[in-house]
């Protein structure tokens, strides 16, 4: 299996003078883009590729420093400023040979959890955590009444018709996994609409990519939250929830 870490965003939100790159938020000894490495190391990775834009030399010289075992290689998204997420994923998929695990660099997670979820889950599915059906901000998932993903929803509210139509299911927090059949497919499926999906967050291609093809649920329901850190708010919530419940993430 391989992997793709989306780090080109500007993080804007956070108003951190002081670092980089969001992603080299520390937490104790670690940062999150180490976190996720020897992560993705411990469970014998073949390659990680890193969607890079915003600060890439710093991100580039970091991940140089660490070391690691894992071998990383970095795809450059100079567009970063001007598309969204969904771009640097494809560019990062486009080298992928193998099946494949996506992951945004500004997430923090219990490691146990996410091991458990990238070696029991399906090969193509999305990992879900519990959320509020009413807060816009996350990526709400609605699933169909077969169990499979129809629908994401983000910065917005739900429709009645949505909310009659499939059941919520959580929120996506941002990892998930494509076979290297279906990487292949979303690839194909993103080049016929490029101009449609190019400024746009993945969430949007996902849920059209989901009419023809199954997208598996993983729930996380057991250890500390997650968090997405966009701001630093969210990152003293995070830093604090990592304090207080060191020993499981």
């Amino acid at each position: 299996m391989q992997a793709v870490i989306l780090l080109a965003g500007y993080g804007s939100r956070l108003g951190r003078d002081d670092i980089a790159h969001k992603s080299l938020l520390p937490f104790a000894d670690e940062t999150l883009l180490s976190r996720h490495l020897s992560c993705l190391n411990s469970l014998g990775i073949s390659c990680a590729y890193l969607v890079v834009g915003h600060n890439k030399e710093d991100v580039k010289q970091y991940v140089r420093g660490l070391n690691l075992d894992l071998e990383c290689k970095f795809v450059d998204n100079d567009l970063y400023r001007t598309t969204g997420n969904t771009l640097s994923m494809v560019m990062g998929l486009r080298f992928c040979t193998e099946d494949v695990v996506v992951l945004d660099g500004d997430v923090l997670y219990p490691q146990p959890e996410f091991c458990k979820y990238v070696k029991n889950s399906k090969s193509t599915s999305f990992a879900l955590i519990p959320s509020d059906i009413d807060n816009t901000e996350s990526t709400k998932t609605l699933i169909r009444r077969d169990g499979k993903i129809g629908v994401f929803v983000t910065k917005r509210d739900l429709t009645i018709e949505e909310k009659n139509n499939f059941i919520f299911g959580g929120e996506a927090i941002g990892f998930f996994k494509l076979s290297s059949e279906n990487c292949e497919k979303f690839i194909k499926h993103y080049e016929n609409f490029e101009s449609k999906y190019l400024e746009l967050l993945w969430e949007i291609p996902f849920t059209d990519f989901a009419k023809s093809v199954d997208l598996s649920v993983w729930s996380i329901t057991e250890g500390p939250a997650c968090f997405e850190i966009d701001t630093q708010d969210d990152y003293e919530q995070a830093l604090l929830t990592f304090q207080k419940y060191r020993e499981k993430f």
